[in-house]
């Protein structure tokens, strides 16, 4: 089964905007859910090669699903 594919729309930083999180267009797979917190691994991009943790609100605003 093909693991789900999501796009950045809309870039983001740390709290204090040191450090970029994701860039719009980066792409990344789901790795997890759980309560409250969305895990998913960058394939393409700013991204690539990391693991990063979102809480629900904040993955919906900044990706679309793309398969």
């Amino acid at each position: 089964m093909e693991k789900s594919k999501f796009k950045c729309i809309k870039g983001l930083a740390d709290n204090g905007n040191l450090n970029v999180i994701i860039m719009r267009g980066d792409i990344v797979e789901l790795v997890s859910t759980d309560e409250g917190e969305v895990l998913v691994e960058g394939i393409a991009g700013w991204c690539k090669g990391f693991e990063l943790t979102f809480p629900p609100y904040q993955f919906v605003t900044h990706f679309k699903s793309i398969n």
